[in-house]
């Protein structure tokens, strides 16, 4: 468990940011965490990762996990993400101009690279939009209600009580951050691995980004599994697909990336659901938010 202490100047300084390179770990620290099968609601993003990863890469991966050991890896080599550097691209060169490049280096940056090419590059586009829509809702409670609402929303086990953050952790650790700065770093692959980095500029924290459940990349292989899909007899196969990615607030353009649907599809299905009482909508700021209202919260209770 983490235990971290915040005094009012870092209370005033808290930001979100996404990091490819912290999802690379996050997704790593997955697949190393459960050698068997990965639960939900990664599991057939895990199955289609280890059926093409080629045998050289799996070997490879295996031995840096082995020996230093990703969590003990992570503290010393991770940096913190910065809005500048968002791509994994960028972000590696970084880590080449600060880390060096020493043979070892060489042979994980490498790595890093095919893993990446390999296991999240393909879904990236739709992780990316899932992880901006995350970090706009959190923003706005952020800039409306402030930070103490915000990291009070974050769920995922992590507590906020006055003047302490709480969050699982694989080790206890407790931390004073007094005027400095905390960045809050959502990801989809957190489940696999909590990332928490130190810095001369502040401390960086990862948590599951709350979308994660809902994206296709993730569970395609689970939505093709249903036999008998009520709910989808009553509504339609899209529409019960938008249905069930509203548990949580999204914009049309979230939920479109989330799902693999053309956003006019979406945005047609939104405007018979909305109209029939399904789901609300709210405009905060530039975006309107959809979300289930009791009687579609109901609906996906009965149906499933």
């Amino acid at each position: 468990m983490i235990r971290i202490d915040v005094d009012e100047d870092t209370l005033r300084t808290v930001r979100l940011t996404f990091s490819p390179l912290w999802e690379t770990f996050g997704s790593i620290g997955l697949l190393a965490r459960y050698r068997g099968e990965v639960p939900a609601p990664y599991t057939e993003w895990a199955r289609a990762v280890r059926r093409t990863m080629s045998a050289v890469l799996a070997q490879d991966l295996a031995r840096v996990l082995r020996d230093p050991g990703l969590s003990r890896l992570v503290p010393g080599f991770l940096p913190l993400p910065d809005p500048a550097r968002n791509t994994f691209a960028a972000e590696l060169d970084h880590l080449r101009r600060t880390r060096g490049n020493p043979p070892e280096a060489q042979h994980l940056y490498s790595l890093l690279s095919r893993y990446w090419d390999c296991t999240l590059a393909p879904h990236w586009n739709r992780i990316h939009s899932s992880l901006e829509e995350e970090i706009r809702l959190r923003g706005r409670t952020l800039a409306v209600k402030g930070p103490e609402a915000m990291l009070g929303e974050l769920g995922g086990r992590v507590l906020w009580t006055r003047p302490r953050l709480t969050v699982p952790y694989h080790r206890d650790l407790d931390l004073t951050i007094t005027k400095s700065r905390l960045l809050l770093v959502p990801t989809v692959f957190s489940g696999g691995l909590r990332l928490l980095v130190e810095g001369p500029d502040g401390v960086a924290m990862s948590y599951q980004a709350r979308a994660t459940g809902r994206l296709r990349i993730l569970t395609a292989g689970a939505d093709g599994d249903r036999s008998e899909d009520r709910l989808a007899l009553l509504l339609g196969k899209g529409r019960a697909q938008v249905v069930r990615a509203l548990e949580l607030p999204m914009t049309t353009t979230a939920v479109a990336e989330s799902l693999g649907l053309a956003k006019s599809t979406v945005s047609q299905h939104l405007a018979v659901l909305s109209g029939s009482g399904v789901v609300w909508k709210r405009r905060m700021g530039a975006s309107v938010f959809y979300q289930l209202d009791q009687s579609g919260l109901a609906l996906l209770r009965q149906l499933g």
